[in-house]
């Protein structure tokens, strides 16, 4: 029998937690061929509410873990660490607000388990049956092009908090990740074997979502400095061509001041000196930057092994 671990952070959510497990529950009593085991990461400890209904949730359910941080460290951290602690064969990430439905774990199986054996799924609505705002459904398009610009990712693939992945390759994002992780970032990093397939989603059922615009816009922000090198090369590339054209400049005004006749006093040593020393900056600026892009892929370095998906002898 495989094994399938849902993983979920938690932040001040109360009766979905409920609802979540005992779908889960009887997914696992409707499949005679997967043993669901589920995760609960407090991201809100200090919430008395959320830490009272995960302890009723422990003592419900025998296939029930949760895990309590010291602090709220953010979604992805607690994912990473819920991710550390999975022992399933496959597993899956998903919020708690009910808009991801467990009924719609089976199919994220089956598509991880297909003939081209993907090494991570996304489960992505269409566009028109997502139950976010307006303005959250627009943003989410306009940062999913930022990501494909930025990040090299496929047009075609769009990422999803509800997915599913390969313990093999959570192993390579758990050990690879860095100070502001993005766990769907990780994975693009870490294998172009991904695909998407259409799921269901659902309205919030309790609350209002904490993700902000403002979160969101600091979200992309980290998915663009930290796993992409793109802004630090368009700036050393503008460096190199200002210093390309203060030389052709400076050798410009020389000529003009020889031969056709400059009569403005310092005029043509000032420009000449300004030129010079402002080519010279954007020259170092455009070194610097390769200096940081090297020191972004050393931070990023995979370890040998992690890029090998198979050998076979």
């Amino acid at each position: 029998m495989r094994t399938c671990s849902i993983v979920i952070p938690v932040y001040k959510s109360t009766n979905s937690l409920e609802i979540i497990a005992d779908d889960v529950n009887k997914l696992g009593k409707e499949s005679e061929s997967t043993h669901f085991e589920l995760i609960f990461v407090n991201d809100s400890p200090e919430n008395t509410e959320t830490v009272s209904m995960l302890q009723k949730i422990s003592e419900s359910y025998g296939n029930v873990r949760v895990i309590t941080l010291h602090k709220n460290i953010g979604q992805h951290l607690a994912l990473l660490i819920g991710l550390k602690h999975a022992v399933g064969e496959f597993i899956v990430t998903m919020d708690d607000d009910l808009q991801h439905p467990v009924g719609e774990v089976p199919k994220l199986l089956d598509a991880i388990m297909a003939n081209d054996k993907p090494d991570a799924v996304f489960g992505v609505p269409g566009y028109a049956n997502k139950k976010h705002s307006l303005w959250r459904n627009a943003g989410s398009y306009i940062l999913n092009r930022i990501d494909s610009f930025f990040l090299a990712k496929p047009k075609n693939l769009k990422k999803s908090p509800y997915r599913i992945m390969t313990s093999e390759i959570k192993d390579v994002i758990v050990k690879n990740y860095n100070a502001m992780p993005s766990i769907s970032s990780l994975l693009i990093n870490a294998t172009s074997n991904i695909k998407n397939i259409k799921v269901d989603h659902h309205k919030r059922a309790f609350g209002k979502s904490h993700y902000t615009f403002r979160k969101l816009i600091s979200l992309t922000l980290n998915n663009v400095i930290h796993y992409s090198s793109l802004p630090l090369k368009v700036l050393g590339t503008i460096g190199l061509l200002g210093f390309i054209f203060s030389v052709f400049f400076i050798i410009f005004t020389f000529i003009q001041r020889l031969f056709m006749g400059i009569t403005l006093p310092g005029y043509a040593s000032t420009v000449i000196l300004i030129s010079f020393f402002g080519g010279l900056n954007l020259l170092a600026m455009g070194i610097i930057g390769e200096y940081l892009i090297r020191i972004i892929r050393e931070q990023q370095k995979w370890g040998l092994d992690d890029h090998i998906k198979r050998i076979d002898e």
